[in-house]
């Protein structure tokens, strides 16, 4: 039986590894964002501390969270955002479930149409309690 997990996990690696090699290698870029975020939060399942962050789109689908202070390092897997950024404003969008924020949504440019961040176990056991959350919107100014 071991055998047999051994060789499944080593055929889907071998598949996942051939996958992104043929993907089309896309140009870095240059979407990030120097953001101040006054409470403590979660990206998934990481917690991070309230402070600055540089949030960048480090490839089509993966954005990179890290804290200036260099303690707090996060990457993430999105999925494009089905919303309009109808106030063509970048800006982070949170869930709060009682005194839990999480990351729910990023707009790294006004003309951006977003990423949505798949939620963690501890969001989805909030969900499934029927915790009703409140939207929160963080207006952020992009870097150059």
């Amino acid at each position: 039986m071991q055998s047999l997990m051994k060789f499944v996990l080593l055929g889907f690696m071998a598949v996942l590894s051939a996958t992104l090699a043929i993907v089309p290698a896309q140009a870095a870029s240059d979407s990030q964002v120097l953001v101040n975020i006054p409470f403590d939060f979660s990206v998934g399942n990481t917690p991070l501390k309230a402070g600055s962050y540089r949030v960048q789109d480090v490839q089509s689908g993966i954005l990179a969270f890290t804290s200036n202070d260099g303690q707090g390092h996060k990457f993430v897997l999105t999925v494009p955002e089905e919303s309009a950024n109808r106030n063509q404003q970048p800006k982070l969008i949170f869930t709060r479930y009682g005194n839990e924020v999480f990351l729910n949504k990023v707009f790294l440019s006004g003309d951006d149409d977003g990423r949505q961040l798949l939620p963690g176990s501890r969001e989805k056991q909030l969900i499934q309690k029927r915790a009703s959350g409140e939207e929160l919107s963080l207006l952020i100014q992009p870097t150059r």
